[in-house]
């Protein structure tokens, strides 16, 4: 009994160190925008806009380059969420490119 209890428990051991993490993170702030991402794909998200301009959310992918989309923002706006990109394998990290307009 003791050594099928063992056994069970190295089985359990094996699957939860071979299944993949979650990798999740927060960008810094640009004007008042960041980037939010997670697995495969990432959001922006601005909360009283710095200056008017256009955003740009990015994500790095570790396979088959970036992915990124833009959006024009007037000063004060905010948008819990905004511009979703998304990576075929997965995303190392996400960022927020600002330009005037």
């Amino acid at each position: 009994m003791a050594r099928a209890v063992a056994i069970a428990g190295l089985a359990a051991a094996a699957v939860t160190m071979g299944a993949p993490t979650a990798l999740a993170g927060t960008s810094p702030t640009t004007e008042g925008c960041y980037s939010t991402w997670g697995n495969t794909g990432s959001n922006g998200h601005c909360q009283s806009v710095a200056r008017t301009g256009d955003f740009q959310n990015q994500i790095d992918c570790s396979l088959l380059g970036d992915s990124s989309i833009w959006y024009l923002f007037n000063k004060g706006a905010s948008k819990p969420s905004w511009g979703y990109v998304e990576c075929t394998f997965s995303a190392n990290r996400s960022w927020i490119n600002f330009r005037l307009h």
